[in-house]
């Protein structure tokens, strides 16, 4: 994915852009700025940043999603 293709992304998952920020480590404007495709090159170590936020937000919807096992009713 492109660094745009993962902001919209992980704005797209329910997360702002100062989430963003505080998962990554780009300034808000910088994320705002890459989500708008206004930057034209993007540092490595943002790109790196973005990729790492977004594989850790798809586990953590999938997490969400999965049924809880092991867990058994309590009715007995």
């Amino acid at each position: 994915m492109k660094p745009r293709e993962l902001v919209l992304a992980l704005r797209a998952m329910g997360l702002t852009q100062k989430q963003i920020e505080q998962r990554t480590g780009i300034p808000q404007p910088t994320v705002s700025k890459i989500g708008l495709g206004r930057v034209a090159d993007v540092m490595s170590r943002h790109y790196v940043a973005l990729v790492a936020a977004y594989e850790q937000r798809v586990k953590e919807e999938a997490l969400r999603a999965a049924p809880e096992v092991g867990r058994r009713s309590s009715r007995r």
